[in-house]
């Protein structure tokens, strides 16, 4: 890739992105903060933003946030894969013959800087502004609000467990619950913010130096049988309900080589009822079976499509038992609940 390149559409770029740029700016034109509307007063109705109409490059005076045009869709949830495609879409850059696919940078946490992968679960993180001291802080924050937070939805507010989302080590921060992703060995590779409820941002941000992976780690998952979902707020409600679930961090965040992590169990791919979901439930169903990972495609409500999710199907079946879940989610009959497991539902 190179950088933004002369002619670029940088306003088309924003605007894609729901940014709006005033068209009478020349240079630097104000908008409302979009990597962290609710850390200002009234969301940020007087904008403390700019961005630079030429590069593409945004800073915030209010909160510190800032970055290059690359950072900006990450700012606002979208996948690092998508972020470059949409960067050339806009001509704010081109892809160079043999460069990475677009999502696969490296860091510390996944791969040396010559571009050699290191096993998965290798030790090592990234430098993340939402470190594990931080982390801990926001954990004990949730651990002291009222249950359930006020920002979940009702759905959830019914099958998430307290117990639940603090053993997988979320927290709060800023009106968000913080969902950690972690490698085999604990080692941090990235944080991401999530807000259901939210209405003037995108419901998950990720942190600056976040590396996507599975949450939590396959290989800290000991069930013979794997539920794997399409975001960590299904991979929430199916925990709470006694569910060895592992969470994809979105529809087009799969990455192949993750196959291999599930040697050895059954896994069962339970993803939204949209066509985004169900092409990519099958693309990592072809993934596993390559890989020689028992299993397939749960398909939730086969006459739906408008994105109906594991969090809502839990929720109509709040007081059926935990063996029957298992069932009409696929498991096999020789993947029994791990000790501790509930066997009802709550």
């Amino acid at each position: 890739m190179s950088g933004t390149l002369p002619g670029a559409d940088v306003r088309g770029f924003y605007r894609a992105l729901g940014v709006e740029l005033p068209g009478w700016a020349k240079r630097e034109a104000p908008v409302g903060c979009f990597a962290a509307p609710d850390a200002h007063a009234h969301g940020d109705r007087d904008p403390s933003c700019s961005v630079n109409v030429e590069t593409g490059a945004w800073h915030c005076w209010g909160c510190g946030a800032a970055g290059g045009a690359y950072d900006a869709p990450l700012a606002r949830g979208v996948s690092a894969r998508a972020a470059i495609e949409l960067m050339i879409a806009h001509g704010l850059t081109t892809r160079r013959a043999g460069a990475p696919s677009p999502g696969r940078a490296l860091s510390p946490a996944r791969g040396k800087a010559d571009g050699t992968e290191r096993p998965p679960g290798a030790r090592g993180r990234v430098e993340l502004d939402a470190d594990d001291r931080r982390l801990a802080e926001g954990r004990d924050r949730l651990a002291a609000l009222p249950w359930p937070p006020r920002v979940l939805r009702p759905e959830q507010a019914r099958v998430w467990s307290r117990a639940t989302v603090l053993e997988l080590g979320c927290g709060w921060d800023r009106g968000r619950v913080t969902i950690p992703i972690r490698n085999q060995d604990g080692g941090l590779h990235g944080v991401l913010r999530y807000a259901p409820s939210h209405d003037r941002a995108p419901k998950v941000l990720a942190a600056r130096g976040t590396r996507l992976g599975l949450i939590p780690h396959p290989g800290t998952e000991s069930s013979q049988w794997v539920v794997l979902v399409e975001g960590p707020p299904d991979m929430i409600s199916a925990r709470s309900q006694g569910l060895p679930a592992v969470a994809v961090p979105g529809d087009d965040a799969w990455e192949p080589e993750w196959a291999g992590l599930f040697a050895g169990r059954h896994v069962s791919v339970v993803f939204d009822c949209d066509r985004a979901g169900r092409e990519a439930a099958a693309r990592i169903a072809a993934d596993l079976k390559t890989a020689g990972v028992r299993g397939g495609v749960v398909d939730l409500a086969r006459g739906r499509t408008d994105g109906y999710d594991l969090t809502e199907w839990l929720a109509e079946r709040e007081h059926v038992g935990g063996q029957e879940l298992r069932r009409l989610l696929g498991a096999p009959s020789y993947a029994r609940p791990r000790a501790g497991e509930p066997a009802a539902g709550p």
